[in-house]
């Protein structure tokens, strides 16, 4: 497959090897996630690409669950609906409040590049989930209010499993996660116990935002965009980008 330009990791599996050194890096210092989000794509994108990782996560039959507890998903899935690459500047220079002028202030401030991965090939239904999720996990982030950092995104795991509560593998992956974690840095564990209960809470009550048109609601004043969607209780952004949100 083609890489496009600006994409820095191939979506193709890596190599055994290279997937447990990059396990071991992630491992050895979890709070480090600016140093860790390259090793850790490594990582998901090794199992989630392989036969034995499509086996234990279970994509396809996920995709049919999902599809049973909410069919607006349908359109996205079967079009095949893919989000194109990202032009951070381009959102930045869209209206303060807006979905997207957020989001760019958020990536930028933070270093994060949302066009780090090669698009994934989407050709069944699971597969299509799998890479969809991956596009616009960033994305989730900013709708839901959950920062870049650790909080946030067991935040965000929270919302995850309230959209999609049958997905049992991700919990089971997520519990780990948080054994390793809090086994290093133990007081940590009320902080992301509540942001997961938090995240959970908001997704439960809110419209199911897998298959999003993400590309048409960019211009969106996030406010609105949050009302629409019933997430009415989003977590809180860094103050000191007010302006943004």
């Amino acid at each position: 497959m083609k890489i496009q330009e600006g994409y820095k990791y191939s979506s193709k599996p890596r190599g055994f090897f290279r997937a447990v050194l990059a396990t071991w890096r992630v491992l050895k210092d979890p709070d480090d996630l600016e140093a860790n989000v390259d090793e850790a794509a490594i990582v998901e994108i090794y199992f989630n690409r392989s036969k034995f990782g499509k086996k234990i996560a279970r994509w396809d039959l996920l995709a049919e669950e999902l599809l049973e507890d909410h069919p607006e998903v349908a359109e996205a899935m079967k079009s095949r609906r893919r989000l194109k690459r990202i032009d951070q500047q381009h959102l930045a220079s869209m209206p303060v409040g807006s979905f997207g002028h957020t989001f760019a202030s958020l990536s930028l401030e933070r270093g994060i590049d949302p066009n780090i991965v090669e698009p994934i090939p989407g050709n069944t239904d699971g597969d299509w989930l799998m890479a969809h999720l991956y596009e616009t996990h960033d994305f989730w982030h900013v709708l839901t209010g959950h920062y870049f950092n650790m909080n946030g995104e067991y935040g965000v795991s929270g919302f995850y499993m309230a959209q999609m509560p049958k997905f049992s593998f991700f919990a089971f992956f997520l519990s780990i996660l948080t054994l390793q974690h809090v086994w290093k840095k133990r007081d940590s564990l009320g902080d992301i116990v509540r942001a997961f209960c938090k995240g959970y809470d908001i997704g439960s009550k809110a419209k199911c935002v897998v298959g999003l048109d993400w590309e048409n609601i960019y211009h969106r004043n996030l406010d609105e965009l949050r009302e629409e969607l019933g997430i009415s209780e989003a977590g809180t952004l860094p103050s000191t980008l007010s302006l943004a949100a």
